[in-house]
């Protein structure tokens, strides 16, 4: 099944008339009314197309009572201003449950008008609901009114702008989307907001891809699942459909629903160099974007690697300010040139769809690999099983931290290069009966060869 964490963000998704692939079906709802902290988790996924034409109850209602800000005060109130299916005859106003109190909360604003999804007549949404906002989002109520009385096939959708691995902003205007089967080919633009319609589609299976100059698609999240699960026969359990990615299946008497998304072309480009002038071949080079603080991102937007001739063209990348760098992830260290960055760390900025050149990085000759043995005794001098433990700089930098754990002799081995520093951090806690219990030891080593040894001592801390 697949799973969906929700949280107060849930909010500022509807906003941006992002589509999420969640489900109709929550559960433990009580258990996490009464848990806050708890995830929403999601199974079953659905999209408003898909529930229309079942036993789904689906209605337009203005809000009239707000469920409240934050994580919510209780149901809201609504007036209902356009049964679409399967609501009882004469129903003019609805007491709508939010979920509030849960991390599946679901805002509604009063004032606001959305499209309410529910099952039953107990009328509920929540984060893992299809339920969402006209506003922005008229397109899709569309497809849903041509669905309930029994229109043409038809897709809709927004084209979003890729900002980051999985922020996206507002839409892209002018977008050209096209649907391709067989010699076929459908095309829609999408309009000021970044939202396309096609209509009439006969039934079937289509590729669908999206153009603009300045722009490329973003494939990772245009060929992504799109969360649909089908019962399998023999052993009666919900699996993911298998898709072919990049396609879309249409189906009769139905609307689908496919957000598509695009990274700006933006380009950062120069060369690497050794301290001799030497070009440096099959570098990464790493492009840094800033968090709200202006600090350096830890890991890296985007990377490429340097030709032959020590060039690298980093793309794509949306407008804004960012760090150029070599191996400067802020918590490893993990190529054999030492962390590098471009005017010593500060940022340079990228326009709209623009291209940035001359970033160039001088770089110092690459250090030996080594290999750090890493023994964690107790107090009493015996081997300490499941200890973890980090690499630092003298400077306290991060440069390495264990996946693993300190086996039954109280050892592991580490990355490490030849002529550092650091000082090797081992630390363990646990709980049992109630009581937690803290071990912690630190000791500095040298490296000054290809095998290396460094033994630290735990202490129980408070």
């Amino acid at each position: 099944a697949a799973a969906l964490s929700c949280s107060k963000s849930l909010e500022q998704t509807q906003a941006a008339g992002v589509e999420s692939n969640v489900t109709m079906r929550l559960f433990l709802l009580a258990f996490l009314a009464l848990t806050p902290a708890w995830a929403c988790s999601c199974v079953n996924t659905a999209t408003p197309c898909s529930v229309s034409g079942g036993s789904s109850v689906v209605f337009v209602a203005e809000v009239s009572v707000d469920s409240g800000e934050g994580w919510g005060k209780g149901p809201a109130k609504a007036v209902i201003v356009e049964p679409l299916q399967n609501v009882p005859e004469g129903l003019k106003e609805a007491t709508i449950e939010t979920g509030a109190g849960s991390s599946c909360y679901y805002r509604l604003r009063a004032g606001e008008r959305y499209v309410i999804i529910t099952d039953g007549l107990r009328f509920s949404v929540s984060g893992c609901n299809p339920s969402f906002r006209v506003r922005g989002n008229e397109h899709k109520l569309d497809a849903m009114r041509s669905r309930v009385r029994g229109g043409a096939p038809r897709l809709v959708g927004s084209v979003l702008k890729t900002t980051g691995p999985y922020s996206k902003e507002g839409g892209i205007s002018n977008v050209t989307v096209e649907l391709k089967r067989g010699e076929s080919r459908l095309t829609a633009h999408t309009d000021g907001e970044g939202r396309y319609v096609l209509v009439g589609l006969d039934p079937g299976r289509y590729q669908i891809q999206v153009y603009k100059d300045g722009y490329v698609p973003d494939e990772q999240y245009n060929r992504r699942w799109s969360g649909r699960l089908v019962i399998k026969p023999e052993t009666n359990t919900l699996e993911p459909l298998k898709e072919v990615p990049g396609e879309i299946e249409i189906l009769a008497n139905s609307c689908a629903i496919r957000d598509l998304s695009m990274w700006p072309a933006g380009s950062i480009r120069g060369t690497v160099r050794g301290l001799d002038g030497t070009a440096v071949r099959g570098l990464p080079v790493q492009v840094f974007a800033l968090d709200r603080r202006g600090e350096r991102e830890s890991s890296p937007l985007q990377t490429a690697v340097t030709d032959s001739d020590g060039k690298y063209n980093v793309q794509p990348l949306p407008s804004g300010q960012y760090v150029v760098g070599v191996n400067a992830r802020l918590s490893e260290d993990d190529n054999a040139y030492p962390p590098t960055l471009y005017n010593d760390g500060r940022s340079v900025y990228l326009g709209e769809v623009g291209s940035m050149v001359g970033i160039d990085l001088v770089v110092p000759a690459p250090r030996t690999p080594a290999q750090l043995r890493i023994k964690v005794l107790t107090a009493d001098g015996k081997p300490h099983k499941g200890a973890t433990v980090r690499l630092d700089t003298p400077a306290g930098v991060q440069r390495w931290f264990s996946r693993e754990h300190t086996n039954d002799n109280g050892e592991l081995m580490a990355p490490v290069f030849v002529g550092q520093r650091y000082n090797v951090k081992a630390f363990h806690y646990s709980s049992a009966n109630g009581r937690s219990r803290h071990w912690e030891g630190i000791a500095p080593v040298d490296v000054t060869g290809r095998e290396a040894a460094v033994t630290v001592v735990l202490q129980v801390e408070q």
